[in-house]
């Protein structure tokens, strides 16, 4: 991997067929299974000896607990396996980060269930079939129909993460391509500042905008009647459970709506112009305790932030966050600050000087006025993306390494035997048994 090169996911909806189907419910089934296992040796080892348990101790334990578990464990994809347990220790180490920060720590806890798993790959897995369908080439599941809505980019796949999203089953490329060329250096001529809000989702500096759709209240009603129906049924049975699909299925409408939302919004951003400026504020601590967090989330401003800092990227132009504090207070045209501040009541901002324009619109020309600065003075305030290179940080992608096209037995002394399925915990625990026990 070179470090100009940027990763890009594309999501495909996938067909399994009956077997295919039945094996990758097995491998989340078994991918859950190994990351309570190996949650609970950390802690127990923790609780009795005051010992720390390390990713590279499990990772040397893992080929034995495959060998001991060939029907279960072992007929996973050995990069499933690992990236559960890579998944494992950056939560430990993220959790141990957030303690030093003084945070809420949110060490790992057990799972009920596990709905993704992920395969480095090691050559191009589209095939194409004899009548132009699509099958994509999923390590031990065999080539699954897949619906290839889009082409591909140009570039290498790296990592093929599956998912199940309720009923439906989606597959995520990881594409590496080439790192686009850098912004010029030239004072953008189309630049525009964005603020967001509630009772306009966003607010251009141009002048525009843009009312929030809403997703939520609009299904509200329907959510609460499906909920209704679902306190009703009898917990466990199989009216229960098609019901509670039911109420899944209308939470996943609302976020792809949501989604597709954003993603029309931000592209014709991208397309019209050559810097976007938001404020930088952490929208999480915000709409903690906030009696107004459900509409904030159901804006989505975090998605749009993100989807505009990567698509300004790949179109070589500027993306920049800017600090919030005084934007609404401020007046875009003498900056003079009002006095009474204005409250959340106060929609129009009036000023001596004689502007009076919208409150939303005076806070985006404010933010692009802030951005225009940091432009122009050519500092690295705030996130800039000019196509330089992210700094290298140790992660999962630091673990997942290409890997030989060919893995087998390197010693021969994999047991023969196959253990019962209620003798698991014993055996991947490793206590009584070694390789010639089984024989």
């Amino acid at each position: 991997m070179s470090v100009t090169d940027v990763f890009l996911s594309y999501r495909y909806r996938l067909y399994p067929l009956g077997d295919q189907l039945r094996f990758l419910n097995h491998v989340l089934s078994e991918t859950n299974y190994l990351w309570n296992h190996a949650l609970a040796q950390r802690l127990d080892a923790w609780a009795r000896e005051r010992r720390p348990v390390s990713y590279l101790d499990q990772q040397a334990q893992l080929k034995r607990w495959r060998a001991f578990d060939v029907r279960g464990l072992g007929a996973c994809p050995y990069d499933a396996a690992r990236d559960c347990l890579q998944r494992l220790d950056l939560g430990y180490r993220a959790a141990f980060r957030r303690l030093r920060e003084g945070k809420r720590p949110g060490f790992p806890r057990f799972r009920r269930e596990t709905t993704s798993f992920t395969c480095v790959l090691g050559r191009d897995p589209w095939i194409r079939g004899s009548a132009g369908t699509w099958r994509l080439r999923i390590p031990k599941a065999g080539t699954v129909p897949v619906r290839r809505h889009r082409p591909p980019p140009s570039g290498s796949v790296r990592a093929i993460v599956v998912s199940r999203d309720g009923t439906d089953w989606y597959a995520i490329l990881q594409y590496e391509i080439a790192n686009p060329p850098p912004a010029p250096e030239t004072v953008p001529t189309n630049p525009v500042g964005v603020d967001l809000g509630l009772l306009h989702v966003v607010a251009l500096s141009t002048g525009e905008t843009i009312e929030s759709p809403r997703f939520v209240l609009k299904n509200e009603r329907r959510v609460i009647r499906l909920q209704r129906i679902l306190s009703r049924k009898q917990r466990g049975s199989n009216g229960w459970r098609r019901q509670k699909e039911r109420v899944a299925r209308c939470h996943r409408t609302v976020r792809r709506q949501r989604r597709h939302w954003a993603h029309q919004l931000t592209t014709r951003w991208a397309a019209r112009y050559d810097l976007i400026a938001f404020e930088d504020f952490d929208i999480a601590r915000f709409a903690e305790g906030n009696r107004l967090a459900k509409g904030m989330a159901d804006a989505g401003w975090g998605m749009l932030r993100q989807m505009s800092e990567y698509k300004e990227r790949l179109r070589s132009v500027r993306y920049i966050e800017v600090p919030a504090r005084g934007t609404s207070q401020t007046c875009s045209r003498c900056g003079q600050v009002a006095n009474p501040p204005l409250t959340l009541k106060d929609r129009v901002f009036r000023c001596s000087c004689g502007s009076n324009e919208d409150r939303d619109v005076n806070a985006a020309r404010n933010i692009l006025e802030r951005g225009m600065d940091q432009v122009r003075r050519n500092t690295t305030e705030g996130r800039r993306v000019d196509g330089t290179p992210p700094p290298t940080r140790k992660g999962r992608r630091a673990y997942q390494r290409k890997r030989e096209l060919t893995h087998g037995m390197r010693n021969g002394t994999f047991p023969v035997g196959v253990p019962p399925r209620e003798n698991r915990e014993l055996l991947l625990n490793g206590k009584g048994y070694s390789g010639s026990a089984l024989r």
